[in-house]
C-alpha cells in the first residue's frame, strides 16, 4: 500500500468517510500515475485523495480509494473500499457525485449523511 504518514486535516486519514471501519470490504487496485484527480502535497508528492471514487466518478464507479494513494512515481497499488456504510459528508461533494453515490450504492455501499452516539442511557 502505499503510505504518505499522518498529517493534520481531514481526507488524511485511512478510512476516515466509513462509519464502521472493520466490517467494510476493500479490495487491492491499481492506481494509474496519471490519475486526474491527484493533488500536490506540501511535499511535492502527488496523492490521490482517500474517498476518490475508483476507477472515475459516476455511473462506472466501483469503490473508495480507503487512504491517499502516492502517485508520485507511477502507478501504484491501493486499497478500494468495495462495499461498506460511508459517512458521505466526510468526502468532497466534487469526488462524490450523486452519479457516484446511485453507481455504489447499486453494488452494496450504504450512505449516510453523519454519524450519532446511542447512548443506553
Amino acid at each position: 500500500m502505499s503510505y504518505i504518514g499522518k498529517t493534520e486535516g481531514t481526507g488524511w486519514e485511512a478510512g476516515y468517510f466509513l462509519a464502521d471501519d472493520e466490517n467494510c470490504v476493500r479490495e487491492t487496485r491499481e492506481i494509474a500515475a496519471d490519475d486526474s484527480r491527484a493533488i500536490v502535497g506540501d511535499n511535492g508528492g502527488k496523492y490521490v485523495p482517500a474517498g476518490a471514487p475508483y476507477p472515475e466518478a459516476g455511473a462506472n464507479a466501483e469503490g473508495l480509494i480507503y487512504e491517499p494513494v502516492d502517485i508520485s512515481v507511477g502507478a501504484v497499488a491501493a486499497s478500494v473500499v468495495t462495499k461498506g456504510i460511508v459517512i458521505k459528508d466526510r468526502i468532497d461533494t466534487e469526488l462524490l457525485t450523486a452519479s457516484t453515490i446511485t453507481a455504489l450504492e447499486g453494488k452494496g455501499f450504504v450512505f449516510k449523511s453523519s454519524t450519532s452516539v446511542v447512548r443506553p442511557y
